[in-house]
């Protein structure tokens, strides 16, 4: 219990708009002993009489509105009812730069073909990485995280907890893909705060299952993929019905998301992707920039207006590798009822480590 305790502390303490040194002593004050001695004395009835009503925010949320994170169970922050509800932050937005400043996150940006045929050059010149001969799945980290706001009486809230993900997909179509999921470092946001915390989550799974590969997967393996660009172009496009208001680049975009998300994208594959894309309306050029694991990239925006609020997904492209490094999710234009300030991140996607391994206990770096 003390460490739980220990750890809630140090969790909440970036966010505590209290000094420590403020009460430094205070448990050996006479006068101090006896006030809190009054407070805790007091009947409920008394302590709802001595002041103005509060209502209860909560800090940290996840889907259905429980509130954990960590070996936390719930934590709420008192705000007086009559506040105004404020926006809720969400992770920082990373910084775009062209060769005339830096990029908007709104209004048209330039036509994206001439960078993508570069990354498309860059992948082409890595050397393709033979497949070990004891070799029987392909391994992936992600590092991932969605925005989940939680709404309460006019007032919203939200926490920042990524998700480490570890996939070992097999090469053989009757083993198992094992799929791990992991707490990430928490960042707790809440009212008038934007530090992160300074706690690390424990590193126990909080998901270890294995499926088949058709029950999980959505994207066909590498070597099932032609090189060919017109021929790669129609294996990416969905082959059940899509709704008719969902453009061709949209659906090839989330493509090669997927596709990196769940396979070892080899660098002439990756080249082929790009050639594909660098052939499509609609994408821009939105600068250089470095993702969230600290990695140069070439940012390449797609802004999706035909379904649900504005929205532009970034991909981020290593200029020397031509390899995925990460995805980023971000409203333009209007937030609708997620009360965030706009432009906002509401998801992003870091993809770490690829390669092969023996098994699905093994990791590769």
């Amino acid at each position: 219990m003390n460490e739980d305790f220990t750890d809630v502390r140090r969790l909440m303490a970036p966010v505590d708009p209290v000094s420590p040194q403020t009460f430094a002593g205070a448990a050996r004050d006479p006068q101090a002993r006896a006030t809190l001695q009054r407070i805790l004395s007091s009947s409920p009835a008394e302590a709802s009489a001595q002041g103005p009503q509060l209502s209860r925010r909560r800090v940290l949320v996840v889907a259905g509105g429980a509130v954990a994170a960590a070996s936390i169970v719930g934590i709420a922050r008192m705000v007086p009812a009559d506040q105004p509800a404020a926006h809720v932050p969400t992770v920082a937005m990373l910084s775009y730069h062209q060769v005339k400043g830096e990029s908007p996150m709104s209004g048209s940006l330039p036509p994206a073909r001439s960078v993508l045929l570069k990354l498309a050059e860059a992948a082409e010149r890595q050397p393709d990485t033979a497949r070990p001969a004891n070799a029987r799945y392909t391994y992936l980290q992600l590092n991932e995280w969605h925005l989940n706001v939680a709404v309460s009486g006019g007032q919203a809230s939200t926490a920042v907890v990524p998700t480490v993900s570890e996939l070992w997909v097999p090469i053989s179509a009757t083993d198992m893909v094992r799929r791990v999921e992991r707490p990430g470092t928490p960042i707790v946001i809440g009212y008038g705060s934007e530090r992160t915390a300074g706690a690390v989550a424990s590193g126990a799974p909080k998901s270890d299952e294995q499926l088949p590969p058709d029950a999980v997967l959505t994207s066909r393996s590498p070597e099932e993929l032609p090189l060919d660009t017109a021929a790669l172009r129609r294996a990416l496009l969905p082959t059940g019905r899509v709704p008719d208001d969902v453009p061709e680049v949209d659906q090839l975009v989330q493509a090669v998301i997927n596709l990196s998300s769940e396979r070892n994208v080899p660098p002439r594959l990756s080249a082929a992707l790009w050639r594909v894309l660098a052939d499509q309306p609609r994408l821009g050029a939105l600068g250089d920039t470095t993702d969230r694991a600290g990695r140069a990239g070439e940012a390449i925006a797609l802004d999706m207006t035909t379904r649900g609020l504005p929205k532009r997904l970034v991909l981020i492209i290593d200029p020397e590798t031509g390899r995925l490094n990460s995805s980023e999710e971000i409203l333009t234009k209007d937030a609708g009822k997620l009360n965030v300030t706009i432009p906002a991140v509401i998801g992003y996607k870091l993809f770490l480590h690829q390669g092969w391994t023996p098994d699905n206990q093994t990791t590769a770096r």
